[in-house]
């Protein structure tokens, strides 16, 4: 019997993991790929102080003021989690998400800047309950960030395994994410 759910579930995942190449199918990568042509490249030199302006310690760090201090009205915001691009959904988004974790605390480890971007090399630890369940995570990933003339945030690509970080830990999702990775 386990065998025939672990074919089905593999069958599944293979079927809508096919289907046609064209990137306009793929709605994150059109999006990322989309907005990295339309926003212009500008420069802010204080570039990990702002990242670190709401991420450092995240429980704190995400107030209204804060996030509106940092990301323009209108942008791209992609955290693996979800696409945002504007900034009242934003600031509900990250006001949510700090209410329901103990403690979010990310770490710069290097900032790049590119020709047009800068990049982050972060680590994370998050600490959060889910389902009466304690999480306690840990997790490296990489911030693709773009300003505008004032220095705000217009760009924003998380780059980072969400699974493995959060979704490997709930109940049952867990447990099926983890099988599925081993049978890989």
């Amino acid at each position: 019997m386990k065998t025939i759910i672990f074919a089905l579930i593999f069958t599944f995942l293979l079927y809508a993991c096919s289907g046609s190449t064209e990137l306009k199918d793929n709605r994150t990568a059109y999006n990322y790929v989309h907005h990295l042509k339309q926003t212009p490249a500008t420069f802010n030199h204080e570039v990990k102080n702002t990242f670190e302006k709401i991420f450092h310690d995240f429980k704190t760090g995400a107030t209204e003021f804060n996030i509106r201090s940092v990301y323009a009205d209108k942008f791209y915001f992609n955290d693996t989690f979800k696409i945002i691009e504007n900034i009242d959904e934003l600031v509900a988004y990250m006001l949510d998400s700090a209410s329901h974790v103990n403690s979010t605390t990310v770490e710069v480890h290097e900032v790049i800047a590119g020709e047009q971007d800068y990049y982050i090399r972060w680590s994370m630890k998050m600490d959060l309950t889910v389902k009466h369940k304690h999480i306690n995570s840990y997790s490296i990933g990489m911030t693709q960030l773009r300003f505008n003339e004032q220095g705000k945030v217009v760009f924003h690509q998380d780059f980072w395994d969400s699974s493995e970080a959060f979704y490997e830990h709930l109940p049952l999702l867990g447990y099926w994410l983890k099988k599925v990775k081993k049978m890989m």
